[in-house]
């Protein structure tokens, strides 16, 4: 019997083929358990694939975004609180030849009581917007150019998480501030250049920075994922947001 189906295929020009072995990693067709709340946080860091494959059906992103939000709360109220902030900006409008009265001014407003409010509600609002900027930025170049046809509330899971990771990036620039007790803190290429860098100098030095590829290596896997897709789609996606998050941040 299995003769004559051999001879039969050769009769009809047809090879037999064996069947391919099932490829590695987070097949699309399967079923992935979800994972637990602290087990998608910890797991972000070290399997991105499997726990955005866990999160495919119902993408969550609130635990992700309060964590990021009380560490960035937390970040810079330790930053203003060591006065380098206040330094920093004073000696950027004498740099620029600015009036005494504005420099005056500045003083002043770091040292009253409502500074450090102000501060740190402008940059909260600030970051919150920046989420929901940065995932519809995702959204328009996932769906319209590249059509991945996700929610929107897939590409704030993926923001929402790549930020996560990206609080070891702000976590060691935050060691770095309070240790050198400077703004100006250089994980990239930055570092081959002198004491002002300009802002070329700034941006290399982002866009060559090995953590803050990381957080953005994770945005493609999490888009690539949710879309089943390959890496390259998930990298397309993130693209100009990472170069206009670079530019954007080196402008000072």
């Amino acid at each position: 019997m299995f003769a004559k189906s051999m001879g039969e295929s050769e009769m009809n020009g047809q090879d037999v083929v064996p069947p391919m072995p099932a490829p590695t990693g987070v097949s699309d067709t399967e079923v992935v358990p979800e994972r637990s709340a602290l087990g998608r946080l910890f797991g972000i860091f070290v399997d991105p694939r499997g726990v955005f494959a866990s999160m495919r059906a119902r993408p969550r992103f609130l635990l992700a975004f309060l964590i990021v939000l009380v560490f960035q709360t937390a970040f810079a109220i330790l930053i203003f609180q060591t006065g380098i902030v206040r330094d920093t900006s004073v000696a950027q409008l004498e740099a620029k030849g600015k009036d005494p009265q504005q420099i005056e001014a500045m003083e002043r407003f770091f040292d009253s009581p409502a500074a450090p409010i102000i501060t740190t509600v402008s940059g909260d609002v600030a970051f919150g917007f920046g989420l929901l900027a940065s995932a519809a930025l995702l959204f328009f170049m996932g769906n319209f150019m590249l059509g991945g046809r996700l929610t929107f509330r897939h590409y704030v899971s993926v923001v929402a998480f790549s930020w996560v990771v990206s609080l070891v990036d702000h976590a060691v620039r935050l060691a770095l501030i309070l240790s050198r007790e400077s703004l100006d803190v250089r994980l990239g290429l930055g570092n081959l250049f002198g004491e002002e860098i300009g802002f070329l100098g700034r941006a290399l030095d982002l866009a060559t920075d090995p953590l803050f590829l990381w957080a953005t290596a994770v945005a493609a896997i999490g888009v690539s994922v949710y879309a089943r897709k390959g890496f390259g789609f998930g990298a397309a996606a993130v693209l100009p947001g990472f170069i206009i998050g670079i530019l954007l941040q080196a402008i000072r």
